[in-house]
């Protein structure tokens, strides 16, 4: 068990050593970038114009 142990402990150490903010430890700055792109998409609105005439459903006989 020594050899897997010790990856494991180095595994760890390195893991402790690493600096790189992860996207759950950014914070407040996610946050309000979040909230900004939750607004714009609520700006957005999308019109169609109506459908022709040939496209309904409507049969004539």
């Amino acid at each position: 068990m020594g050899p897997s142990k010790r990856w494991i402990d180095n595994t760890i150490e390195e893991a402790n050593k690493c600096e790189t903010k992860m996207p759950w430890e950014r914070g407040l700055r996610r946050q309000a970038m979040i909230s900004r792109r939750l607004e714009q998409s609520e700006q957005v609105k999308v019109s169609l114009p109506p459908m022709p005439s040939f496209m309904t459903m409507v049969v004539t006989a």
